[in-house]
């Protein structure tokens, strides 16, 4: 989809003659967990996030939105950092919870959105990505044009370069040649993985599987997908449901929804990140079949 002067007119204008008059301006919930989050970084995400708001609004597309930060940290951020947070939100009202005992990632996001009624939109994102002005905008326009779409992955901006946020189904080799450090550029099953054949540029209808970092969904098909299983405590709980979205019908690549993202990479996060990841390897294979 052309985001030009006349393609951005035409959107615009598509979305209106397809949202019923009461839903010309979604409400947008946020979902962000936290642990630890540096505030310069996470203050990036905010500041970004925060404008693209303002951009949907100020084209009469999104209504309210509200953010509800979950702080699954030992202590609490505390009321300087939260007050500086709350500064960088002038489009967004913001919630801050913390809960020490940490269920986990995916059970954070289905507490945040079992808090949050009658928002159309559920949007769950990590601390470490940057929005361009136009991405919610241009998610939003696409929804109107694809009502039987749900779910949305984003396009994925990276140190080395843009790629859809989606992924072929894992297998073992894949995944241990990822954690070894070989990139999509060293290997042709690690760039197949990431879906680097793909035109960019080009929506997808249900693709295999969508990264965690950034999903937007419709309230409804989030509640009737039942949210992340909880038995995930961090990785793979992205891919347990994407992959009932997509056998339901309801996801899509959309390049409009476009986000810079500086995490990944659980083999260079700490032997604590390497054994939630076997776990979460364990389950989700179990769970779905293994794959050599």
């Amino acid at each position: 989809m052309a985001f030009g002067s006349d393609g951005h007119f035409v959107a615009v204008l598509t979305l209106f003659m397809t949202f019923k008059p009461d839903e010309q301006a979604l409400k947008l919930a946020v979902s962000i967990v936290l642990w630890g989050q540096e505030d310069e970084a996470f203050l990036r995400t905010l500041r970004t996030l925060d404008r693209a708001c303002a951009h949907a609004r100020t084209a009469g597309l999104l209504g309210a939105a509200r953010l509800v930060l979950t702080d699954h940290s030992p202590h609490t951020a505390g009321a300087e950092r939260i007050s500086r947070w709350q500064q960088v939100c002038s489009a967004i009202e913001l919630d801050y919870l913390h809960d020490s005992v940490n269920p986990g990632f995916g059970a954070g996001h289905n507490a945040a959105f079992s808090r949050l009624d009658g928002c159309g939109l559920f949007l769950v994102a990590n601390p470490d990505l940057e929005f361009s002005e136009d991405s919610l905008l241009g998610a939003l326009t696409f929804f109107a044009e694809h009502p039987g779409v749900g779910a949305l992955a984003p396009l994925l901006v990276e140190d080395d370069g843009e790629r859809p946020g989606c992924f072929r189904p894992p297998n073992l080799r894949v995944l241990f040649l990822r954690w070894l450090g070989f990139t999509a550029t060293q290997s042709q099953q690690v760039a197949r993985y990431e879906c680097r054949d793909w035109d960019i540029n080009e929506p997808v209808m249900n693709p295999p599987l969508m990264t965690g970092c950034c999903m937007l969904f419709r309230s409804e098909a989030f509640g009737r997908l039942g949210g992340f299983d909880a038995g995930y405590f961090l990785y793979f709980e992205d891919f347990d449901l994407s992959l009932r979205a997509a056998k339901a019908g309801l996801s899509a690549y959309c390049p409009a929804l476009r986000v810079e993202h500086a995490g990944g990479g659980a083999s260079r996060k700490g032997t604590r990140h390497q054994v939630f990841f076997v776990r979460s390897a364990w389950r989700y294979f179990n769970a779905h079949g293994w794959r050599w």
